[in-house]
């Protein structure tokens, strides 16, 4: 069955890359429509049938709302770090948040905001990593000015799961990390309260990590994963 990664705001392939060792995984970059609902048809496209959709963040985020937009493209969802809140929950301070990311962005370009921006709040102020901090530079210059625009579109016009409650039909793996101030583990349990059957969903918290544990706890979370989709019997054909 085929597999569709999403990285998360201002990151690409090279942040999921080593998720799914031995099945492969096509990474969609998240930004090419200018509004949320069109990129959902956009991803909606990729495929001729139902397949795994693995999400990070805003890629996770995006893959709950694809589900419920497009159930017939969606076999089973792979959430890291996300949750189902909606773009008006504290709509103000979002908006002043996103407003100083773009102004920022504009200013200093991609590779600063990432590094002096987007890392704290990743829990990585404490982590002296330059390897880490180069690749996410290297990534949010990647991703583009334009696409940073349109994925700070979707954060803001994302309709929430919870009020009125949303059901999934599909299987879900929730992974979370521990120390995540922007997603903590409490939103992954209510991501699998959100799934209809039985069963059919799963939380893992990963212990010490914050949000970037699916760069930093790779070995982890590939364990997470290749023990779900055995389990769910979902192995690529």
């Amino acid at each position: 069955m085929p597999v569709f990664a999403l990285p998360g705001t201002l990151l690409d392939g090279r942040s999921l890359a080593a998720l799914l060792p031995g099945r492969e995984a096509h990474t969609l970059v998240l930004g090419e429509a200018p509004t949320f609902d069109e990129e959902l048809d956009r991803l909606a496209e990729h495929g001729a049938g139902p397949a795994v959709w693995l999400g990070h963040s805003l890629g996770g985020i995006v893959a709950m709302h694809l589900a419920l937009r497009h159930p017939g493209r969606v076999a089973a969802l792979l959430l890291l770090a996300a949750n189902a809140r909606g773009g008006s929950e504290g709509q103000e301070a979002r908006r002043a948040a996103h407003a100083a990311q773009w102004a920022r962005a504009q200013r200093d370009g991609l590779a600063a905001l990432a590094r002096s921006k987007l890392a704290p709040s990743y829990g990585l102020e404490d982590i002296c990593d330059d390897t880490l901090l180069a690749s996410l530079a290297a990534q949010a210059e990647a991703v583009g000015l334009r696409r940073f625009e349109h994925q700070l579109a979707y954060a803001r016009q994302r309709p929430g799961l919870r009020w009125p409650r949303r059901v999934l039909s599909c299987p879900v793996l929730a992974l979370s990390g521990e120390l995540d101030t922007l997603c903590p583990p409490a939103d992954s349990d209510e991501i699998t309260r959100l799934v209809e059957a039985p069963g059919r969903a799963v939380h893992h918290m990963c212990p010490g990590a914050g949000h970037l544990f699916p760069m930093q706890k790779t070995s982890w979370v590939a364990g997470r994963i290749d023990d779900f989709l055995q389990s769910q019997a979902m192995h690529s054909p």
